[in-house]
């Protein structure tokens, strides 16, 4: 094994993080909260926001299936998809302006 199970744990939470802020931005609402501007995304921004978001959680399932295997690969993902959103949606809703720094990258 290359990395330690440590490490790959918190490679699962950020690549989950980056996944679901991803996913969450795409929408109008929070893309707003976030940026403080009342302009809608252009529809070819919220494609590549959706896309970009299920690749990673995608590619966080298939990394945990591949070190753990199936049975603990999936109890792991879960458990740390559950941990993700729950700190995202606390951050969404009292501290968006702390994921302002994704939305530079994906401006029209």
């Amino acid at each position: 094994m290359i990395f330690s199970e440590p490490v790959l744990i918190i490679l699962l939470i950020l690549l989950l993080m980056v996944g679901f802020t991803l996913l969450s931005l795409s929408l109008s609402r929070h893309y707003s909260h976030v940026t403080d501007k009342r302009q809608r995304l252009a529809n070819k921004t919220k494609l590549l926001l959706r896309f970009i978001g299920y690749s990673l959680l995608i590619i966080s399932a298939i990394i945990s299936e591949k070190v753990w295997g199936i049975a603990l690969g999936g109890v792991y993902w879960f458990a740390t998809t559950m941990l993700v959103a729950t700190v995202l949606s606390i951050i969404l809703t009292y501290k968006p302006r702390w994921l302002s720094f994704i939305p530079l990258y994906f401006h029209r």
